[in-house]
């Protein structure tokens, strides 16, 4: 098993990496290599650091889904319950609104009927 280092200028970092395959590489005409990430190289100690696995990556990826759902379920159950007092609020104020516009039609038709029967009285027809 052989290693090899790779340095990185962009953000001054060497990575060691495992070899896992040497082969030639027919259409570049050149050797190749199959290479698995160990870590990087620390500049202060020397020392190899690890870098993270995929796995534990992907299972808290699942975890932060999991949290992302929930919190969105408790949005949605408090959307509904706004609505629902939004609702109940619409429902009363249609219904002091229409009970203000059924008096409020009343007191025109009983000042029509006066005003007509003054009218009818003026004219003498009545």
């Amino acid at each position: 098993m052989s290693y090899s280092k790779s340095y990185n200028r962009q953000n001054d970092t060497t990575y060691v990496y495992e070899v896992v395959e040497n082969y030639w590489d027919k259409e570049a005409k050149k050797p190749r290599s199959r290479r698995r990430l160990i870590g990087k190289i620390d500049p202060v100690t020397g020392e190899i650091v690890p870098t993270r696995s995929r796995k534990k990556v992907e299972e808290k990826g699942t975890e932060d889904y999991k949290k992302l759902y929930e919190s969105a379920e408790k949005e949605i159950e408090l959307r509904d319950k706004r609505i629902a007092e939004l609702e109940k609020m619409i429902s009363e104020y249609l219904s002091e609104e229409s009970s203000f516009l059924a008096e409020y039609e009343d007191s025109i038709r009983k000042r029509r009927s006066k005003a007509a029967s003054m009218l009818k009285k003026i004219l003498g027809h009545g």
